[in-house]
Order: C-alpha cells, then structure tokens, then sequence
C-alpha cells in the first residue's frame, strides 16, 4: 500500500441514518487498509489510515471501536519508532478512561512501550492501571499478565523482592477471582520461574523480606506457598 490517501471522505455534514453507515463502512475500510498496509510493511500507511478509522468512529459517537483503532496505530508505530508511539499512547490516555476495559487494554500496550523505552518506572505504573482495570472487569487472565509483566520489570531493576510480592499478592487475589485451584496452576509456574531467574538463596531472601513486610496475620502467603 502506498501513503494515507487523503480523499477517503470524512463526517462533514453525514447527518442521516444512511450516511452515518457510509461513515462505519469507510472506517471498516480503513481498517482493512491499515492491516493490508502493515502486511507490506508501510507502517506510517497503516498508521495513518488506523488513526483516520478512529476519527471516523469517534465522529460516530463509538468511542469504543475508536479508541480499539488508536490503539492499533500505537502498536502499529511501536517496533518502527517507539516514541512517536508512546506520544500518540500518551494522547489516548489523556483522555481518561471509560471503562475497566479500556484502563487494562491501554496499560499494556502503554507498559510495552515503556519497556521498549527502557522506562521501567513508568512501565509500573501503566501496569497497576491494567490491573486496575483487569479488576474491575473481574479479567483473570488481563489481571495474570499485567502482574507477571510487573514482577518482570522489577526483576529487571534489580528489586526481586517486589518481583515476589508482586507475584504473591497476585496469587492471593487470583484466588478470590478463579478459585484456590486455577490460582495455583496459574501462578505456580511463574513463582517457579522466577526461583529459577533469580537462585534459590536470592528467592528465598526475597520470600522472607516480602514476609517481613507483613507483619502479623492474615499474611496471603502462607496458605498458598506450596513447595515455594
């Protein structure tokens, strides 16, 4: 595909029920351009046409599917050049966060972006905004990655302790979401992990500076240790 063509009609004046579905039909279109674009590698193409899907849809009132485009154009610039995209991340996240939904989806690819930056304070904190919102959807599997995500950028920092903790209290809130069974299957290989990662003297260190810090009952690691 070659550059964003710039006569894709807009919105201007779309005032009946009819020109409203032309407007969703072309933003479909864009869509299908972008992702065709991306296949040929024209990244600024597909960004572009991503970006122009969004206006379309934003126009429409669809806030969701506008936002699942800018998103898109995101991660579509992410590995051709990071920080132009986490300046177009930083644009969609100014605009606050509808939904639990939204805060997860945002904070990854956000984290992803920062990693790839090497800002490892700021991939945390876009972490805790996709657990946040992995929470309030009850999102297991979002909630696992942005934790096991968190525990590997404080591996990264040199704070195994925290890695731990997050981890732990991960495990412990999993529980609640999915039950003591699934928790265990699912967290139990990254603790595993991150054992093998940091050495068994490391690990335990860090498994017992984690428990210094919660002092006194209930500590959420003690019925869920296991073999760890």
């Amino acid at each position: 595909m070659g550059a964003y063509d710039d006569t894709v009609p807009g919105p201007v004046g779309w005032t009946t029920e009819s020109a409203r579905e032309r407007a969703h039909d072309v933003a479909d279109t864009l869509l299908a351009q972008a992702r065709e674009s991306l296949s040929v590698g024209d990244t600024e193409g597909a960004t572009q046409r991503f970006l122009r899907a969004a206006s379309l849809f934003s126009a429409q009132g669809l806030s969701g599917d506008a936002e699942a485009a800018r998103l898109a154009a995101v991660a579509a610039l992410m590995n051709h050049d990071p920080r132009r995209a986490d300046e177009l991340w930083q644009g969609l996240a100014a605009i606050g966060d509808s939904s639990g939904d939204a805060a997860a989806r945002r904070g990854l690819l956000g984290a992803r972006l920062s990693r790839a930056l090497g800002e490892r304070a700021e991939a945390l904190q876009r972490l805790d905004m996709a657990r946040r919102g992995a929470l309030e959807m009850r999102d297991a599997i979002t909630y696992l990655d942005a934790v096991s995500q968190a525990a590997a950028v404080h591996v990264e920092r040199g704070e195994p302790a925290q890695a731990y903790e997050r981890l732990a209290m991960g495990w412990a809130t999993l529980v609640d979401l999915v039950g003591r069974e699934a928790a265990a299957r699912w967290v139990q290989p990254l603790m595993l992990e991150l054992r093998a990662g940091l050495g068994e003297a490391v690990f335990r260190r860090a498994r017992a500076d984690c428990e210094r810090a919660w002092r006194g009952p209930p500590n959420p690691v003690d019925s869920l240790r296991g073999p760890l």
